[in-house]
């Protein structure tokens, strides 16, 4: 099974904590989806959008069972891992993705989330937070 990510995860310091395998990843777009900041954090969601929309991130490739899991624990209640096409280069791929669950909609502050922001600034905050995981 591959996985889509487009927030923390696509980061290695976050994936290495989580994951116990190795994996190769690629970068990716997930069409008819859009990335928002969560309200008062530093990360991101994403949901459908009626728009052209898209969100690029990271497909990480063929993960192992346990790991799965692990994310699964990770990314906890307020997600559906839903399954969709990701195009990786020249390539449509079938990967699952973490989208947040409509009733969670209200999470969000309606501002587009930075990857370029999250490495300068967000990337400890986080790992400062979430360091349970």
């Amino acid at each position: 099974m591959h996985l889509f990510t487009y927030g923390s995860l696509m980061f290695e310091s976050v994936w290495t904590r989580l994951v116990r395998g190795t994996y190769t990843s690629r970068p990716a777009r997930l069409h008819g989806f859009v990335r928002r900041k969560v309200c008062d954090d530093v990360y991101p969601v994403i949901f459908r959008t009626h728009d052209a929309g898209w969100v690029d991130g990271l497909v990480y490739l063929d993960i192992g069972a346990e790991d799965l899991k692990r994310l699964d624990f990770f990314e906890g209640e307020f997600y559906d891992r839903q399954s969709h096409t990701v195009v990786a280069g020249h390539e449509r791929l079938p990967a699952d993705a973490y989208v947040l669950r409509d009733e969670y909609l209200h999470m969000t502050d309606h501002v587009a989330w930075d990857p370029q922001w999250f490495s300068r600034e967000g990337l400890s905050a986080f790992l400062g937070q979430y360091k349970g995981f």
